[in-house]
């Protein structure tokens, strides 16, 4: 499966590993970079000296292995990078950095400068001309059904299409050749929401609540556990909710029109209907939440997750993942390229 994407990441398979932060550390993105992928160390919370130890761990694993097979990352929030720790991202030379949430052109002139990738996540149109005259080399389209932060209004159905005509046309007004690759983020699970996504344009997919349910992710293993069981995004009482809840409770102040998707909770049930929270009730589930965290009651406690949960029934390796979701796709083009076919007159069908 080469494209673009895979020409210009050098890589084997059009899937990226999501940056998810205290998730995506070493062992993941080996894995991910193992089966051909772009692993990226979810690096938004850490200091300089953690994502070099967690990178140089990571790439250790994949010595002696052919460059298309090795290839990791870093993912940086934008609006909390500190300088010390882009200064070190870049230091590290990896395949490719990916910026996301706030303003892009502090974080990529030196990235552009030293001649690294640069991955945009956009959750809207509005932030794609921004990204692609900072430097962006690949704009990922990050849709509604995402696990985690985000702030898309779209589906992955209709942002797709739109995305590809708008990064098109302004890769034009904007004199970029060749056009930008974009990629589908938000919900992917399983090999027909990736071949839906090429269906709709899209050059690569990222994964991110799938992989946070593998053997290599650093999720708590509560965590993990939580997101088999917890049944389907898709039924009358879905098993995910959009909230700002956790986030008033943070210390780390998100960008405006932010909110997270995770499985809903005792703590979501009860107070998710209150946001913004009042000083009062604030306080009252700061004590909840901090109790629960103490005890490790997950019951009430966040667990990011995207809108395709239900579809995850196991814990499983990421190599695995990867390797079959990239396999289980191919015969799906296939079978759809064979139905598309005309039909000989006197043929069965």
């Amino acid at each position: 499966m080469h494209n673009q994407l895979t020409g210009l990441l050098r890589i084997d398979v059009p899937v990226i590993g999501a940056p998810m932060a205290k998730a995506s550390e070493a062992d993941l993105c080996a894995a991910v970079a193992k089966a051909g992928g772009l692993g990226l160390i979810g690096a938004g919370y850490m200091d300089p000296a953690k994502l070099t130890q967690v990178y140089q761990a990571s790439v250790q694993q994949l010595e002696g292995i052919d460059e298309v097979h090795r290839a990791v990352g870093v993912g940086l929030l934008n609006y909390s990078c500190s300088q010390e720790l882009l200064q070190a991202a870049i230091e590290l030379k990896p395949r490719a950095i990916w910026l996301s949430f706030g303003d892009w052109d502090s974080l990529a002139m030196p990235i552009k400068k030293a001649g690294i990738i640069i991955i945009c996540q956009v959750q809207h149109l509005e932030q794609v001309e921004p990204a692609l005259k900072a430097g962006a080399d690949v704009i990922v389209g990050q849709s509604s059904e995402s696990g985690g932060h985000g702030a898309s209004p779209a589906s992955l159905l209709s942002f797709i299409p739109e995305l590809m005509d708008h990064v098109e046309k302004l890769c034009q007004k904007l004199s970029i050749q060749p056009t930008v690759p974009v990629v589908a983020a938000g919900g992917i699970t399983d090999a027909r929401q990736m071949a839906a996504s090429f269906a709709l344009g899209a050059a690569g997919v990222v994964l991110g609540t799938r992989l946070n349910a593998t053997y290599e992710s650093v999720y708590p293993e509560a965590k993990k556990q939580a997101l088999v069981k917890a049944g389907s995004g898709a039924s009358s009482h879905p098993s995910t909710i959009r909230t700002t809840l956790y986030d008033e409770l943070s210390v780390m102040a998100w960008p405006p029109a932010v909110d997270g998707n995770c499985l809903r909770n005792e703590l979501t049930a009860q107070y998710s209907s209150q946001t913004p929270l009042q000083d009062a009730v604030k306080q009252q589930v700061k004590e909840e939440h901090d109790k629960a965290t103490a005890d490790n009651t997950v019951e009430k406690l966040v667990i990011w997750s995207g809108s395709s949960v239900g579809l995850i029934t196991s814990i499983e390796h990421a190599e695995d993942i990867v390797n079959n979701l990239v396999r289980d796709t191919k015969l799906i083009l296939q079978q759809n390229a064979q139905f598309a076919k005309p039909k000989v007159l006197g043929q069965s069908s």
